[in-house]
């Protein structure tokens, strides 16, 4: 399979906007691992240690684990216990500061998990409002939904708590960051798609009927699932709604964007499947092994595969697309060394440059996508990278944010510009100056 061109970048914690066409679907393994019976995973979301984070919810009024899990690419899973019972975690996000946040829907609560599993959880200023979706903002705090209170709610990562309630009574569902710089979040009995400003200002946009989850798409535009009605939606920031029936009807729950510039969705009725649509519409559709698995979630990783979670298989599945390559971890370019193409000087504030790949690191002259790990060393103020294809636009979303003092490092997904010389280039969005460090662990083409 082939890509025609454009910004693509991705890390554990964000995803900028992807200006890529594919031409084809790839060739589709899926493997699945299992879990702990009654493990009853739902929300997944990759992690800056390179692993995948899921919730374990139990269905429906059963006794299930009450824990946050985490996998490995090839499998492993450790499970960390929740401190408050039967807390029903619900969604789950990596932040800013390389931990995951996760929503406690019973609790009440949001909690923070740190790559080691250490939990700390912050309870919610109204009492009872079922905090479900989360995602990661524009403004490196975290912005979750209520449903039972009908607010929208934003932490940092410091725990201070903000509400904002919404206009109507919706049922607040899920939610994400979109490629205006707004949060957009479902509606589910509200039968509307919404969207808040990260000051707090509601706009909300009639639909069909019950919306779930919702994803930014690589066209500018939001794409959700409409699972009673078995249909893609797709509204753009102006509020304009397209609809796509599934081929077979069923019933799509999560969605997320996918390496090939398509989104995928998982299929949570029998049959139980994944899907894929491009931008123009065309679906496609993928049984999974298990069948009545009742996948839910799914997430991109750093490696350009696609992760969900199987609710009542007790499962987690992983999507091949066979477009990815391994090389050897190799430095690819350090700002702190001296002064040439890929290396110093230091980034100044607020300053973007270009970074000439072409040959280095082994990268093959076809390819199209690094992927690797980039690193802050010692910003003189807080902020924020950008990073994307030196021939295109500036992506909307930063791929690293960090602190004043502090490294930070990320794993990353970015295109290379087509003009030859497969340049990247990267932003610092910062008041202050900050060293970047990129190592690179593959390629797609």
């Amino acid at each position: 399979m082939s890509w025609v061109g454009r910004s693509f970048s991705l890390a554990a914690a964000t995803l900028a906007t992807a200006l890529l066409v594919p031409r084809a679907a790839a060739a589709v393994t899926i493997t699945e691992f299992p879990l702990l019976a009654r493990s009853r995973p739902f929300s997944i979301a990759a992690g800056a240690d390179g692993n995948f984070w899921f919730t374990e919810n139990a269905y429906f009024n059963e006794v299930g684990l009450n824990n946050i899990g985490r996998i490995t690419r090839d499998g492993v899973a450790t499970e960390f216990p929740i401190p408050t019972p039967d807390s029903y975690p619900f969604g789950i996000a990596a932040g800013p500061d390389g931990n995951l946040w996760f929503t406690e829907s019973a609790a009440n609560k949001i909690g923070r998990i740190t790559p080691a599993g250490e939990i700390t959880e912050f309870p919610l200023p109204t009492a009872s409002s079922v905090p479900l979706g989360i995602c990661l903002g524009p403004d490196s705090a975290l912005w979750f939904t209520e449903r039972q209170a009908d607010k929208i709610g934003r932490i940092t990562p410091a725990g201070t708590i903000t509400e904002f309630t919404l206009p109507t009574g919706s049922w607040a569902w899920m939610i994400a960051s979109g490629p205006d710089g707004n949060l957009w979040f479902t509606e589910m009995f509200g039968d509307k798609i919404g969207r808040i400003t990260t000051d707090g200002v509601v706009t909300e946009f009639p639909i069909g009927r019950r919306a779930f989850c919702i994803a930014a798409g690589p066209d500018g535009a939001l794409w959700f699932t409409e699972n009673s009605r078995g249909k893609i939606g797709r509204i753009t920031p102006a509020g304009d709604i397209t609809e796509y029936p599934l081929p077979a009807g069923g019933s799509p729950f999560g969605i997320c964007l996918g390496p090939d510039g398509a989104l995928w969705f998982t299929i949570n009725a029998s049959p139980s499947k994944v899907g894929r649509i491009t931008t123009s519409g065309v679906i496609t559709e993928f049984p999974l092994p298990t069948d009545n698995s009742v996948p839910e979630g799914i997430c991109i990783g750093p490696d350009g595969e696609l992760w969900f979670a199987e609710l009542l298989g007790d499962k987690i599945g992983r999507i091949s697309l066979g477009l990815s390559y391994t090389l050897p971890p190799c430095r690819a370019l350090d700002t702190r060394l001296a002064a040439g193409p890929l290396g110093g000087p230091t980034l100044d504030p607020i300053t973007a440059r270009d970074f000439p790949l072409a040959g280095v690191c082994g990268i093959p002259s076809d390819a199209l996508v690094i992927s690797g790990n980039i690193t802050v060393v010692s910003p003189s103020a807080p902020g924020d990278l950008r990073a994307w294809a030196s021939d295109q636009p500036v992506p909307p979303t930063s791929v690293l944010n960090f602190y004043a003092g502090r490294t930070r490092a990320n794993n990353l997904l970015v295109a290379l510009s087509l003009d030859g010389s497969q340049s990247v280039t990267i932003q610092n969005d910062s008041t202050g100056t900050v060293d970047v460090v990129l190592d690179v662990n593959g390629y797609f083409k």
